[in-house]
């Protein structure tokens, strides 16, 4: 289960520097539908850029990137397995309720976790153009729009749940076992 939850977060982190990646070009392409600084160069040809834009190298962004997702996804509370407290003979509910909230929440992380990504990229200013993508939430920038997992996110997460279960079966069967062979000892 561990290895599952750290293969999900660097399938973030891929997939927070895609993401990235291709908000900047379409800043270069479509610079009316971007969500990014129009004056923002992420080729480095002319290193210096012309004047009013400044240069990114992606090379540079994807250890901010890697610090941001850790930072946000890296959470015991997030991963069952790792909290001590967790009871291996919950119902069945239960956990189906534990996995609905534990997803919207890693959901709610990944939108924050773009916020800072592109955050790192501008200063925002105290007043900035209306943006439907973005919204403010606990004074960090959170993406708003519809948010699609990469399929090995997807994967990654399912496979962790999926494990979840076998776990709470088996841990169910072991103490129904452990019980049945006191019965017969008595």
């Amino acid at each position: 289960m561990e290895i599952e939850a750290l293969v999900f977060i660097e399938a973030t982190k891929n997939f927070t520097s895609e993401w990235i990646q291709r908000e900047i070009e379409m800043t270069v392409h479509f610079p009316e539908n971007a969500s990014i600084p129009k004056n923002l160069r992420y080729d480095n040809k002319d290193p210096g850029g012309s004047k009013g834009e400044s240069s990114l190298d992606l090379k540079e962004l994807f250890p901010k990137i890697s610090n941001i997702v850790e930072t946000y996804l890296n959470r015991d509370d997030y991963w069952i397995h790792r909290n001590a407290m967790f009871q291996p003979d919950i119902s069945k509910d239960y956990v189906e309720f534990k996995k609905e909230k534990i997803r919207k929440e890693v959901i709610s992380s990944v939108r924050r976790i773009l916020g800072c990504a592109t955050e790192i990229l501008w200063e925002l200013r105290e007043v900035e153009p209306e943006n439907k993508s973005w919204v403010k939430e606990l004074g960090r920038r959170k993406y708003a729009c519809f948010l699609r997992f990469s399929d090995e996110m997807t994967a990654s997460l399912n496979r962790y749940f999926a494990m979840l279960e076998e776990f709470l079966i088996l841990n169910h069967e072991l103490k129904e076992d452990i019980l049945r062979m006191e019965g017969k000892k008595a």
